[in-house]
């Protein structure tokens, strides 16, 4: 098909330098790699800019599949081009995939293959194949086409073409969701940038196989045995979505698909979700720390998806600080409280600051206090230091360190409008 040749290709997208796709096959085919492809956002790209050529297409890398040994091939580009301008930045031993960069430009290449789940939400077991199968295990018609460089012709075994076209998609096969439920993720990831929407049948699979939830691990259960799919894959594909410039869409997308049950009830419900992870985001905390701490119950959530020591650290301050300020609203002297004790019992609590943003973030009905503290009083400081008490005769010792407590409370009750 003459919309795919090598050359046209390179001319749409201008950080392919000329050739490079001739160079890649002459290089597949002098290893004896029986077929080589390109697949992924490009071909998507391609396609889009084939109907409207008014579409710019964004480049962020090359995506190859291979029927041949990664390592391999990846060997025989740096003996033609030198391994000045080919660099290795990491393998995959597991899945067969290497990532380089061909003068700086970057190249995912994956070793065709085939996925079987036979524990659904688990991790699969993976044996190499050929290109047309591989296509056959990937999420959605739009990312299971691909451009075969030998020929330039067009693999489009699930109507992708026409999915692009119609901006509708949809998953490859009935049991998608039930073989690895994180495709509801990057579903949403991929409608919100692309500004494509699922097939009804596809929602209906959604909603479906969450309803019925087929996985063998429940919420509730010990998270140490969920599911890969259910735990750090389902992390991932959320640190994706959240990073992405479309993030608010995505979210939206997943609350009305019931996606988010995925992870709990209360993120399914929460109207307010989005905004709270947008304060939190400004503020300079991972979105997706500020998503799990809006759960029922977040500490759980954050050891099932595996999150980084930091993270959990934040999380349980957060806690920490909502039950103790519950303990404060049971009482309600508090309201009589001036600045200067608020600013003692606050600091007495010994967590990150972050930990005070996610309970501003999550309308604790103390955040006034919080949120005065947090960025006013914490940055009141004495007017006397411990110098100018020892020049007018104070001695060393602790009653100097107490005293300029002393002025420093003053000084905020002093400065301070609640």
């Amino acid at each position: 098909m003459e919309l795919f040749d090598k050359s046209k290709i390179e001319k749409e997208i201008p950080e392919l330098t000329n050739g490079i796709l001739t160079i890649l096959l002459d290089a597949a085919v002098s290893v004896n790699i029986n077929a080589i492809a390109i697949v992924g956002g490009i071909v998507r790209d391609l396609i889009t800019k084939s109907k409207n050529q008014d579409y710019e297409i964004i480049f962020n890398d090359l995506d190859l599949i291979i029927e041949g040994e990664t390592s391999t091939y990846v060997k025989e580009l740096q003996k033609v081009l030198g391994p000045e301008k080919v660099k290795i930045i990491r393998n995959n031993t597991s899945y067969k995939t290497s990532e380089i960069t061909i003068n700086d430009i970057k190249v995912d290449i994956a070793t065709a293959r085939e996925e079987t789940y036979p524990i659904p939400g688990e991790n699969p077991i993976v044996k190499l194949s050929t290109i047309h199968n591989d296509l056959i295990r990937r999420d959605f018609n739009i990312n299971a086409i691909a451009i075969e460089l030998k020929d330039n012709s067009l693999i489009d075994l699930f109507s992708g073409l026409d999915a692009i076209y119609n901006k509708k998609m949809d998953f490859l096969h009935e049991s998608s969701v039930l073989e690895d439920p994180t495709r509801i993720i990057r579903a949403s990831r991929y409608s919100a940038k692309l500004d494509f929407c699922l097939s009804n049948q596809a929602l209906r699979q959604v909603k479906d196989t969450i309803n019925r939830w087929p996985w063998n691990w429940h919420i509730g259960d010990d998270t140490d045995l969920a599911p890969s799919a259910l735990s750090i894959r389902l992390k991932m594909e959320l640190e994706l979505l959240l990073k992405s410039k479309y993030w608010r869409n995505a979210l939206k997308n997943l609350q009305n698909w019931g996606g988010l049950k995925l992870l709990d009830l209360k993120l399914q419900n929460d109207q307010r979700l989005i905004d709270k992870i947008l304060i939190a985001k400004n503020s300079h905390i991972e979105p997706l720390t500020a998503l799990v701490y809006e759960s029922k119950d977040p500490i759980i959530l954050a050891k099932r998806l595996h999150l980084a020591q930091q993270q959990k650290e934040i999380i349980d301050g957060a806690f920490k600080l909502n039950k103790y300020l519950e303990n404060i609203s049971a009482n309600n002297s508090y309201k009589s409280w001036f600045p200067s004790k608020w600013t003692t019992v606050l600091e007495k609590i010994n967590v990150d600051e972050s930990s005070f943003i996610l309970e501003i973030c999550r309308d604790n009905p103390l955040k006034e206090y919080l949120k005065s503290w947090l960025f006013n009083w914490k940055n009141i400081e004495s007017p006397i230091k411990g110098d100018d008490l020892i020049t007018n005769g104070w001695s060393p010792g602790p009653e100097i360190g107490i005293e300029i407590n002393r002025q420093r409370m003053k000084l905020i009750d002093e400065k301070s409008i609640l």
